[in-house]
This record gives structure tokens, sequence and C-alpha cells, in this order.
């Protein structure tokens, strides 16, 4: 999460509330795969406040090539919450932007975000997110780059990313 920040804050100027969110995936399709790891954290002028992260357990089978790419895998999430324990919580969590008031940034928002809103309609939420994707801003912002994965992103900015 320390890199979309710091693509944020290098590339734009962010709101000074903000949610940096991250999510891993059973695969690419937001209808038929589900969520198995989510994770935000709450800016309040450039100061993290609030975290949540979690495993998931989204009663679907984990394929290895999904788990070969997030490093879930089937085991990892079988004592998980199950999605509708704790898409509640994150509802709670992320209440004031799913009310478009703060702004989620994800790297590669249009794939979080489109699962995100697939999961919430699916169990009977709503919102109306407003996002910034730092995948998109790095692709138009910053030139030369060999590709715009996070972790060479990370690189162009000097950030070491263990997780």
């Amino acid at each position: 999460m320390e890199v979309i920040t710091k693509v944020l804050d290098e590339l734009i100027d962010i709101p000074p509330n903000h949610f940096v969110f991250d999510i891993e995936t059973t695969g690419l399709n937001p209808v038929e795969d589900r969520i198995v790891e989510l994770g935000a954290v709450l800016f309040e002028n450039g100061i993290p406040v609030k975290k949540f992260s979690s495993l998931v357990n989204p009663n679907k089978f984990i394929s290895f090539e999904a788990t070969r790419v997030n490093n879930i895998s089937n085991e990892m999430i079988q004592n998980a919450p199950r999605e509708n324990i704790i898409y509640s919580k994150v509802v709670e969590f992320l209440e004031d932007s799913l009310s478009g008031e703060t702004v989620i940034c994800a790297h590669n928002a249009r794939f979080d975000i489109g699962f995100l809103s697939n999961t919430l309609e699916r169990l009977g939420y709503s919102g109306n997110i407003k996002y910034i994707d730092t995948l998109s801003l790095s692709r138009n912002l910053i030139y030369g780059l060999e590709n715009y994965k996070q972790s060479t992103v990370a690189d162009y900015f000097d950030i070491i990313n263990e997780e």
C-alpha cells in the first residue's frame, strides 16, 4: 500500500482523506470469481488512521494459477470469515467511500473496484464509489518503465516493499 501512497503523493494532489485499497481474488472475472483477501487503510491528511485486512472464505475453490499469483491457498482461507460476515464489516469500514464522500485509491483500481462493486451488489449492498487508479496514473505520468506493475513502480520510487 506504500507504493500507492507514494505514487499519489508524487504525481497528483490527492484528497486529504482517502482509502488505499487492495484485493486478491480466485481469478479475473468479477462475476464468476471471488475476493479471497482484502485490505484498506484510511488516510486523513496523509496519516494512516484506520486499517482493515482480512482473508475471505468465498466458498469457492482457488485455482493453482490464482494461488501462484497471489500466494493464497485453499487451506489458508478454510477458516477465514465467510462473505456474509466479512462484508458487513467492510461496509462499515468503507462507509464514507460507499457514499462517494471519500475516494478509494488502488493500483489497477478498475479491477479491484469492479470486484468490490460486484460483491457488494451480490450481497445486497449498494454504493457510489469514486476511485483513483495509480496504475493508470503511473502509465500516463512515468515514462520509460519496463512495465507498470506495483513492484516496478516501487523500484522507481526506491520503495522497499516486503509484502
